[in-house]
């Protein structure tokens, strides 16, 4: 399987999670936006005059409704439409509500210049435009932008057509409407103030700037949440083969797990010697339990030696020693991880004794060569594992160690390799005694190897 396709699957399982947090971010704008507007509803009540409580209160409950259609038809395929449908009309609720005169009132202009002078549909659609953040959709962001952006060039256009008509001025007859505009709106800014066209502009690049700035936030929010679950993807992953001090520094390395590479590295191979005959007769369940007890012992062993846990085999584990980078220590923290397997089965059988449970009892093979490091396996079932003969070998000594009523067999160049390190403890290299060479089956040249017999393994 290429690394695209695994690339592919990652970030669509991570565009999956990002839609479900978009889901999520509609249902928590619902029931902000229901919180929020209640809150404007009631301060419309004291601070707006009487004629215009109810223009606010029927804007709120109008923004209200069309949030509650966004929240209810989230899971539809048209909700992306109706969203779109809904921004636009609340941006026009807003736009409507703040500029239109109270009904029944003079017609002189004097609402729309209030409402200009203060700026507040501009402060209002800035609002609205800053809750679009919590749908966490860049898109929802930029879209209420638009709208935003679009309302106020209406409302410019609008204020200066009322104010014109409030004038006499019959601005679309004029002959030149800008500078007839223009005069419209410098004098609803006042003297001294700033220029028209810096009083329309700015508020047009503030609110272009608050849309970037929003979506620019929602986008980062979204990207780092996106390399977070991808990071602790990769870092579960390597987990499930390295020790945990490896893990780290890999998962901001720069291997590529799936090209293959040969290398030289230590293999170890650990089974329960007479496993069919311990489990005979067993429920299924004790089966099981009795596994993870196994299979946890030999993983804590081995990570605690910075070996890599390449597979669980029914029974058995396999593990390597010097991948994915080789140490020049390998064999020794080999050999020492073997040891301690053996110290740690025969404490877990002390345990098994005293409840009146069989013992258990182990074989370890190991041996050093070049593997073939690489990700095998189908395209939906990958595995990093070695393959070659080094890894043949060290499977071989293992099933050999019943044949010699040994807990562990190693190749002589295993054991020569930990003692010129001088990391080999000579206590524990002494335990080790020589058989001589050896025909191991499927291979044609025999194998010189030493073994650390049953009663001997756990001792100090």
């Amino acid at each position: 399987m290429s690394s695209t396709l695994v690339q592919d699957s990652a970030f669509a399982r991570l565009r999956v999670r990002l839609e479900e947090e978009e889901h999520n971010g509609l249902a928590f704008a619902f029931r902000f936006r229901l919180i929020a507007l209640g809150l404007v509803a009631v301060w419309l009540m004291f601070a707006a005059g009487p004629a215009r409580v109810g223009i606010g209160v029927a804007a709120c409950f109008t923004i209200m409704a069309s949030a509650w259609l966004v929240y209810a038809l989230r899971s539809s395929p048209y909700a992306r439409s109706i969203q779109f449908a809904v921004t636009v009309l609340d941006v026009t609720v807003i736009t409507v509500g703040t500029i239109v005169p109270i009904p029944g009132a003079a017609e002189n202009g004097l609402w729309l210049e209030q409402v200009f002078g203060r700026r507040s549909l501009f402060l209002y659609l800035v609002i609205y435009l800053t809750a679009s953040a919590l749908s966490y959709s860049v898109r929802t962001v930029i879209l209420t932008g638009a709208a935003s952006l679009v309302a106020l060039v209406g409302s410019f256009a609008w204020t200066a057509l009322d104010q014109a008509r409030a004038s006499g001025i019959d601005l679309l007859g004029a002959a030149e409407i800008w500078p007839t505009a223009r005069a419209i709106f410098a004098r609803l800014i006042g003297p001294g103030f700033v220029t028209p066209e810096a009083f329309l502009v700015q508020q047009l690049v503030f609110m272009t700037l608050c849309t970037g700035f929003i979506a620019v936030a929602v986008w980062r929010a979204r990207a780092h949440l996106g390399r977070t679950l991808m990071a602790e993807g990769e870092r579960n992953n390597l987990a499930r083969y390295f020790s945990p001090n490896l893990v780290d520094r890999l998962a901001g390395g720069s291997h590529d797990f799936e090209a293959g590479r040969e290398s030289k590295a230590t293999v170890l191979f650990v089974d329960v010697v007479g496993f069919t005959r311990l489990m005979e007769g067993q429920p299924p369940q004790q089966t099981i339990d009795f596994l993870r007890v196994f299979h946890e012992r030999m993983a804590e062993c081995i990570f605690a030696h910075g070996g890599t846990l390449d597979k669980f085999i029914g029974d058995g584990v396999m593990a390597t020693f010097g991948t994915p980078d080789a140490q020049p220590d390998d064999e020794t923290r080999a050999l020492r991880c073997a040891l301690d397997m053996v110290r740690s089965v025969e404490a877990w059988t002390r345990g098994r004794r005293s409840r009146g449970l069989p013992a258990v009892r182990i074989a370890v093979g190991v041996h050093v060569g070049p593997v073939l490091m690489g990700a095998i396996g189908s395209r939906n079932r990958l595995e990093y594992s070695a393959v070659g003969d080094t890894v043949n070998v060290a499977s071989r000594l293992e099933h050999l160690a019943r044949a010699h009523d040994a807990s562990i067999v190693a190749s002589a160049e295993t054991l020569a390799a930990a003692v010129n390190s001088g990391s080999f403890a000579v206590a524990d290299s002494k335990r080790f005694r020589p058989v001589g060479a050896v025909q191991v089956p499927g291979r044609g040249e025999p194998v010189e190897v030493f073994i650390v017999p049953a009663f001997e393994a756990g001792g100090r």
